[in-house]
């Protein structure tokens, strides 16, 4: 699968664009969603990617691993512009890359748990956002 998110994301990137730029936005979009995430949840999402990429969503409730600071509530969107040097233009379509290629290989109920604990600004980069609080399980 992190060759899968590397791919989905390399259309994405400016002309040029080398995998380790693809692989960086990944771990950026990862790490955001992960800080975003009260740490069961991160943990219950990271469960279902390989293990290489577990440690850029799930945390134990202490400081991010960002390079720029301390775990950081922020705007995501603003935090993956600011570690991939790009505009948040880009760093949209670059969180909704990845998202999208997440949502197809992770359980369609850790994506539910995880979106319902998000921001709705953060929850409309999934492909199907979850609009409403009252929905099912699978």
């Amino acid at each position: 699968m992190t060759d899968q998110l590397t791919d989905h994301v390399r259309p994405h990137l400016e002309p040029g664009g080398e995998r380790a730029g693809a692989d960086h936005i990944v771990h950026a979009v990862l790490r955001a969603l992960g800080d975003r995430l009260p740490a069961g949840e991160a943990a219950y999402l990271a469960d279902g990617l390989p293990a290489a990429l577990r440690p850029f969503v799930r945390h134990p409730g202490e400081p991010s691993t960002w390079d720029d600071g301390p775990r950081n509530r922020e705007d995501p969107v603003a935090r993956i512009a600011l570690a991939c040097e790009t505009d948040e233009a880009q760093a949209r379509r670059y969180a909704r890359a990845v998202l999208a290629e997440l949502t197809e290989a992770v359980s369609p109920g850790a994506v539910y748990e995880a979106q319902v604990q998000l921001p709705d600004d953060v929850r409309e980069l999934f492909p199907d956002p979850v609009h409403a609080v009252g929905h099912e399980h699978d």
